[in-house]
């Protein structure tokens, strides 16, 4: 399916039901001006402005009353029958209806990117049968990123609906982000080639309809091209493939050395080739000849801590074998493995600092960050970041979860205490795997700090939930004895 964003014609009802709905908003009666933009919604299912306005005054609503947007506890209550509702439309691939119960919870909790991811998910597959949905998919998908910057998923629809779009440029903005949060992302180094390659293709349509040129040689020499292009979309699938793709990234430097994205493609080939130095040149090219790609430090950065993490996998692998292999020279392997663990521990630290104080207001980092700290025993700063991250609705639970297992790590069980505890509050569900490790980690410390009967009860109620959970049936054994 190709979607070409066909104009949307406002139904008379459908715009009616906007009009007054706008009215209704502008006099404060939020509640009803929500039922009139969602009944506009019902008649214009397509319209993106309308959509997001929607949202906007669910946010203005919420404020009003003195609530939270993002959610609360009260909010969950509510929240619980229509996600398992919109749970079961999905599996059923009932997207309308999955749409309309999605934007009820929506009402609850319009600044929760998680519900909000639910609801582009179900436009996603929606356009998929009604192009004329795909800007509504679009526009849901750009609020998800607003809450949750991180959201790989959200990147990548959004690189698909911009190339059905026949937006190559756009499409590969997307997928770029994509590679700068996961460099290794195969998919996204494979739309990013097929779409650079559709670009060219675009940019020669384009040259020879502006040149007019129909003629017998023109054509013979656009087949050569096409024929060229289709060799160059093939999917890299080894490393001959990889080192026949440089030599085509070559080519187009040649024709254009000072466009930053082409050295970046071609750092990202010698990359996976793990011909480190070469990946190296080519990224300070990209930053040479452009020095406000904002892309080229990330990949400088993920190409020294895939070369690290390359080194270090190395090195245990040795170690490895060594120890199966009578032992000769283990202590000396065992030796560099740790000195190379620290020296990547401060490497990531140094690393995930710059990148932090490069993106202030991404929460996401600051967790990362946190966790290299927490890593590398700086359970003080690793605090100061975590503490940051809560901020982030999304990364709450986490980061309390984090922030305890510091406090474990200080001695303080009774501050640990209480961070696991808020943690548990935060969990929607009792089963899942965070509240799993929150009730394990609350039960080591109860029983670090020497409440042995507490301490057991946490275990109980853990294992009443999962009693194959880590070595749960060991320690209530132990304690019980």
């Amino acid at each position: 399916m190709g979607l070409k964003g066909a104009d949307v014609v406002s139904t008379g009802k459908g715009k009616d039901y906007f009009k007054k709905g706008e009215l209704a908003a502008k006099k404060g009666n939020y509640e009803y001006a929500i039922e009139l933009f969602t009944q506009g919604l019902i008649h214009e299912p397509s319209s993106a402005d309308q959509r997001k306005r929607l949202h906007k005054v669910c946010v203005m609503a919420i404020h009003s009353a003195g609530g939270n947007p993002q959610g609360g506890l009260k909010a969950k209550f509510r929240l619980a029958p229509l996600l398992a509702t919109c749970k079961k439309l999905t599996m059923q691939k009932k997207w309308p209806e999955a749409v309309l119960e999605f934007e009820k919870a929506v009402r609850i909790a319009p600044q929760n990117a998680q519900i909000l991811f639910g609801l582009a998910e179900a436009l996603y597959e929606q356009a998929q049968e009604d192009e004329s949905l795909s800007d509504a998919s679009i526009s849901t998908l750009e609020e998800v990123l607003e809450f949750d910057k991180a959201n790989i998923e959200a990147y990548k629809k959004l690189g698909r609906l911009w190339a059905e779009k026949e937006d190559p440029e756009k499409a590969i903005t997307y997928w770029e982000k994509v590679r700068q949060y996961r460099p290794e992302d195969k998919e996204a180094g494979k739309a990013i080639r097929d779409l650079s390659a559709a670009t060219m293709v675009k940019k020669t349509e384009e040259r020879k309809a502006a040149a007019g040129d129909d003629s017998f040689t023109a054509v013979l020499a656009d087949g050569e091209e096409a024929s060229e292009l289709e060799k160059k979309q093939r999917t890299i699938r080894n490393d001959d493939d990889r080192r026949e793709a440089i030599g085509w990234k070559k080519d187009e430097l040649r024709e254009d050395p000072k466009n930053s994205k082409l050295w970046r493609e071609l750092g990202n080939l010698y990359q996976d080739l793990r011909e480190w130095k070469y990946a190296e040149a080519a990224y300070k090219k990209a930053s040479e000849v452009n020095p406000h790609d904002m892309f080229v430090k990330e990949k400088l950065g993920t190409l020294r801590e895939a070369r690290m993490r390359h080194e270090l996998d190395a090195l245990q692998t040795k170690l490895e074998s060594a120890k199966n292999n009578g032992g000769a020279g283990v202590d000396e392997l065992r030796s560099q493995v740790e000195k190379m663990q620290g020296k990547y521990r401060l490497f990531l630290v140094d690393e995930y600092d710059r990148r932090v104080k490069e993106h202030p207001t991404d929460m996401e980092l600051k967790l990362q960050f946190g966790s290299h700290l927490k890593a590398a025993g700086k359970y003080d700063d690793a605090i100061g970041q975590f503490q940051q991250a809560i901020k982030d609705p999304k990364l709450k639970t986490g980061s309390l979860n984090q922030i305890g297992q510091c406090f474990e790590q200080k001695k303080l069980y009774d501050l640990a205490k209480t961070q696991f505890k808020m943690g548990l509050e935060t969990v929607a569900a009792s089963d899942s795997e965070i509240a799993k490790e929150l009730k394990y980690n609350l039960a080591i410390v109860t029983e670090k700090k020497g409440d042995i009967e507490e301490a057991l009860g946490h275990y109980q109620d853990l294992m009443a939930i999962d009693i194959g959970y880590r070595d749960i049936s060991e320690r209530v054994s132990n304690l019980m004895s």
